[in-house]
């Protein structure tokens, strides 16, 4: 059976590319869609990342097209010279759309992760490279847009100028995507390893990175079939360049779906599980009955905890009382705890201090041991920091 789709005849060979790309753009659209509305109007804190994440889906929809007009003017089968000026006009849109995506979707990501950081090393470090992959960016898709000079060139070679090679310039490209991904992903890693949140906090920043995980092995598959097609007959590259432009379509839209899923969580919080969102009436009362600036949740568990201090106060002065003429060592232990706000948003900030800040290895207690009369007695000092 032959598909044919808007008057075009649709070979086999593409049927896997027409597959996928209608089902992840449309997934890419639906997440991005969630997103815009959770944080638009759900907890309105638009930021520069969402802006971000648009530009990379706007170009994500016109790669798509451009791709449709390769298939539609010979992509998947040999080389059709009656066909071959419109077919290289396509493949020459498609390069500029794919590196604005990966350059919007790779610095949305990368402030998300800066977000996270509070200590000003960390934050020069994700500023770093923030600007590398601007420079990266705009060097990409300057590239293609002017590899050849004059531009008509380069899907007429006819024309007297000049073309940088083709192949070492994808192949430079798709080696700086992979290495800006690598960097997205070990940058912060070091970090996070040793972070102590709470779970949630930590599935969040998980899923973050997860997405670095991810659109990196499809980069790393993609360079595979770039490989396979510039290598190969030039007669066939049409052939061979069905699967570039499957894992270039992929690799956008994964990128876009793992980067806006945290932003949802406040959407599921609210519709699965009743939950308010943050700068409600609900989670203001829960502020100002703890007095800490924190969460409901702990702010109950700070006053069990004070609770139980006072508690362990009175029984050993209790005990002293009756134990006072006989005297004793009296032992003094101060322990500092030290908490953090849960955020309920998904606009995770400052959560990352650095491997010795507030959330590493290292303990905060302290002990202090004082003789004098009177009997054991243990005090324990919580502070919210």
């Amino acid at each position: 059976m032959t598909w044919v789709i808007g008057g075009m005849v649709i070979v086999e060979r593409n049927y896997a590319l027409i597959v996928n790309m209608f089902l992840f753009t449309s997934l890419a659209f639906i997440i991005l869609v969630l997103r815009l509305y959770t944080r638009a109007v759900l907890i309105r804190r638009v930021g520069a990342d969402d802006y971000l994440m648009v530009s990379a889906f706007i170009a994500s929809i016109a790669f798509f097209f451009s791709c449709m007009y390769q298939i539609k003017y010979g992509l998947g089968q040999p080389v059709n010279l009656a066909t071959l000026i419109p077919f290289l006009h396509a493949l020459y849109s498609t390069v500029p759309c794919y590196n604005i995506a990966q350059t919007s979707y790779k610095l949305s990501i990368a402030i998300q992760s800066y977000r996270l950081f509070s200590t000003s090393m960390g934050k020069k470090i994700m500023k770093t490279l923030i600007g590398w992959i601007i420079v990266c960016g705009i060097m990409s898709i300057s590239a293609s847009f002017f590899y050849c000079s004059p531009v008509p060139k380069a899907w007429d070679d006819s024309i007297e100028g000049w073309c940088v090679n083709r192949s070492n310039l994808n192949y430079a490209i798709a080696g700086f995507n992979i290495l800006n991904d690598i960097f997205l992903l070990s940058i912060p890693f070091p970090f996070l390893v040793k972070l102590q949140v709470a779970q949630k906090q930590r599935i969040v920043l998980m899923s973050v990175f997860a997405c670095g995980v991810i659109t990196t092995i499809v980069s790393i598959v993609r360079l595979k079939a770039l490989y396979d097609n510039l290598a190969g007959p030039i007669n066939l590259q049409p052939v061979t360049g069905v699967d570039i432009a499957l894992w270039s379509d992929l690799e956008i839209n994964v990128a876009i779906i793992c980067g806006s899923v945290p932003a949802l969580k406040a959407f599921v919080g609210k519709v699965f599980f009743g939950q308010s969102i943050g700068g409600s009436s609900d989670r203001s009362r829960g502020n100002n009955n703890s007095g800490y600036g924190g969460n409901t949740s702990q702010s109950r568990k700070r006053t069990r905890n004070q609770s139980q201090v006072l508690g362990s106060q009175v029984g050993d002065e209790e005990a002293g009382e009756s134990s006072g003429k006989m005297g004793g060592i009296t032992v003094q232990q101060s322990i500092e705890m030290k908490t953090y706000l849960a955020d309920d948003t998904g606009s995770e900030k400052e959560l990352i201090t650095g491997p010795e800040g507030v959330f590493g290895g290292g303990g905060s207690g302290r002990a202090t041991n004082i003789k004098s009369g009177g009997a054991r007695r243990t005090v324990v000092e919580a502070r919210a920091l």
